[in-house]
């Protein structure tokens, strides 16, 4: 059994609470300099968005066809989106490209803004941890600032007691590089209550950009053809169909 220890509490002022403190108000600063970091929304271009509003009002009108009244202006409307899909003219790259020749993606000026903003990002993160290890490891190395009032088992001992090498101290005893470890994992309640839920969220996650995650871009003419096949195989199915019957139906008792 080792000696049970006395710890002087000025620690709790000079030690603890600075870490704590500090921890808390980087926490909060790295928020607002990385939503400044952020960068602004691309406005979207005339060419995209008439490209996805042609095939969301294809995928409308085959969900939507029963309202047609007369099965003439059915085909009518089949007709016209499938020539305007089929035909490549809402495409927002008219210059086709070709297709054995695969696409340089270092070439392309949205991966090269989203490795940006992931440097940034990162920048933001490691930047003040590696400040704040440094400072804890510079002026509380070897401090032992606090003991836990519950048992745990010696795998703790590696986790808790980081800068201290006493084997036989008990595992309860949290040293101060530990304790900057341990508020860096468990203050995300504290600051969920101080910052917005979007802002505790960045705190404690690094964010990725989605781009980042994103296999590539479908192809559209593919995703077009595909679409104007769907729409030569459609039916017409009127909701006016035998509704004479169904209004007699209604009101029989």
């Amino acid at each position: 059994m080792s000696p049970d220890l006395v710890l002087d509490p000025s620690l709790k002022v000079w030690v603890l609470l600075p870490i704590s403190a500090v921890m808390i108000l980087v926490g909060i600063l790295r928020s607002y300099v990385t939503n400044l970091l952020q960068p602004l929304p691309k406005v979207s271009k005339w060419r995209d968005v008439r490209e996805q509003q042609q095939l969301q009002k294809a995928r409308l009108f085959r969900g939507n066809s029963h309202v047609l009244v007369s099965k003439k202006e059915f085909l009518n409307r089949q007709a016209y989106l499938y020539e305007a899909l089929t035909s490549g003219k809402y495409l927002k790259n008219a210059v086709k490209q070709n297709k054995d020749q695969m696409p340089n993606p270092l070439s392309d000026p949205n991966a090269s803004d989203a490795m940006f903003n992931m440097l940034k990002s990162n920048a933001a993160n490691f930047i003040p941890q590696t400040v704040i290890m440094w400072w804890i490891n510079y002026f509380f190395a070897g401090f032992i600032i606090m003991r836990l009032p519950f048992p745990l088992t010696l795998r703790f001992k590696s986790m808790l007691q980081q800068g201290i090498d006493t084997p036989d101290l008990d595992v309860r005893w949290v040293s101060s590089l530990s304790w900057y470890f341990v508020t860096l994992l468990g203050l995300q309640s504290v600051f969920s209550l101080i910052l917005s839920s979007s802002n505790a969220v960045q705190v404690i996650q690094q964010q990725m950009p989605a781009q980042m995650g994103m296999p590539g871009q479908p192809d559209m003419a593919k995703v077009f053809a595909a679409e104007g096949e769907s729409l030569q195989v459609a039916q017409f199915k009127s909701s006016t169909d035998s509704i004479e019957d169904r209004i007699l139906d209604s009101y029989k008792l």
